[in-house]
């Protein structure tokens, strides 16, 4: 094939396919635009959330039911600048609703246990549900424990003991990341995103050279063309590489120029993406910005329609967007091999990126070479494909 393939042919094929995609202003702005705004977006929705959510926290309002039968307990609340207010009656109808995050109950009989020396017990009651409610319940439910264990430490003094013979354990905590790893985990995001970036930016390019001229009856002509199938597939696939590399830049440069410019709230982690971050994720991106852009010909040369080849794609783009999300819902170490697979292996440089963390030049080797093998495979497949449908 090598002897007949013509880089000319090739490069006019790709010309044509360039012209045919920047021709639409339209479909252009429509698919550059986003990864410039929605990423960002999505990026500074997910720092005022973190912000509001921190902000709550430090501004702990608590409503009490019952609060004249445990004043040492109300005492130590407003010594951690709790706010403290009134239980309405239908608290359970404000906590469903969303108004109250949660109800702290105390029984009548709580003077009487702590006389007798028994454990008292309280209430609390929320909705776990309710992912803002989430900081609020941890704080309190914090609070509380921490309020335990000084009243026991109060028993254990008033009887003689040393309040250690009830702790025998000390527990020293070592945390060996470092700022930068300590704010990636919030990051993965951007990487997941940055990931469905490649497999989405070149897709309607790719499916409209290939299903779309199907469509128009403008690929039979093309086939009629002293261009060889293979030189056919290539200038159309080049095309579809060139459209999703665009895009993967546009995102990786809005992420970018958000986390370094924009008037981010503060959250109390530093996320460094700086241009160090931007070339490893290049690194790790390109390979499959290319191989995906030719999977998504060869699925539009399959189909009857651009709506059929759409149909394909999506059951495609889903397989490969569950990959990183089943990476981030296992929590396990992943295995050396995942390195060679798609998507996955380049999720996890991506996340090790973000950490900071060096780049194992076995990792990098394996992330280009699948993918690269790959193409190759599916430009052939796809180049086969259309000269079976030349010879018809």
């Amino acid at each position: 094939m090598s002897s007949l393939f013509s880089w000319r042919r090739a490069a006019t094929v790709l010309r044509k396919e360039c012209l045919d995609a920047f021709r639409d202003r339209r479909t252009l702005l429509m698919l550059l635009l986003p990864p410039l705004l929605v990423g960002p977006l999505f990026l500074m929705l997910i720092f005022n959330l973190i912000a509001t959510q921190s902000e709550r926290a430090q501004t702990l309002t608590l409503a009490v039911q019952g609060s004249a039968h445990a004043p040492a307990l109300i005492a130590f609340l407003e010594r951690q600048q709790v706010t403290l207010k009134p239980l309405s009656d239908d608290y359970e109808n404000q906590i469903r609703r969303g108004h109250i995050d949660i109800a702290l109950i105390i029984p009548e009989d709580f003077p009487d246990d702590v006389a007798a020396g028994r454990a008292a017990s309280v209430q609390l009651v929320y909705d776990r549900s309710r992912d803002r409610s989430q900081v609020i319940i941890a704080q309190v439910e914090h609070l509380l424990a921490a309020h335990g264990r000084e009243w026991g430490r109060m028993r254990l003094l008033l009887r003689g003991i040393a309040p250690e013979v009830a702790a025998p354990l000390k527990i020293q905590a070592t945390n060996l990341a470092t700022p930068q790893q300590s704010g990636a985990l919030l990051l993965s995001l951007v990487a997941f995103y940055a990931l469905f970036a490649t497999l989405t930016g070149g897709m309607a390019v790719a499916l409209d050279a290939g299903a779309g001229e199907r469509e128009r009856q403008s690929l039979q002509p093309l086939l009629i063309t002293p261009a060889q199938p293979f030189e056919l597939v290539t200038g159309k696939w080049a095309a579809a590489a060139i459209v999703n590399t665009l895009v993967v830049a546009l995102t990786l440069a809005g992420f970018y120029l958000t986390l370094r410019f924009a008037p981010l709230p503060a959250v109390g982690m530093p996320f460094l993406f700086g241009l160090a971050e931007v070339g490893r994720f290049s690194i790790a991106l390109l390979p499959i910005a290319l191989l995906l852009p030719a999977l998504h010909f060869f699925v539009g040369i399959r189909g009857r329609s651009v709506r059929e080849a759409q149909a394909s794609t999506s059951v495609l783009l889903l397989l490969f967007a569950l990959l990183p999300i089943a990476q981030m819902l296992l929590q396990q170490r992943e295995p050396d091999w995942i390195a060679a697979v798609p998507v996955a292996g380049h999720y996890t440089l991506l996340t090790h990126a973000l950490r900071g963390d060096a780049l194992s030049n076995t990792d990098i080797v394996w992330a280009y070479l699948v993918p690269l093998a790959l193409l190759l495979l599916v430009l052939i497949a796809a180049a086969q494909r259309l000269n079976r449908e030349a010879r018809l």
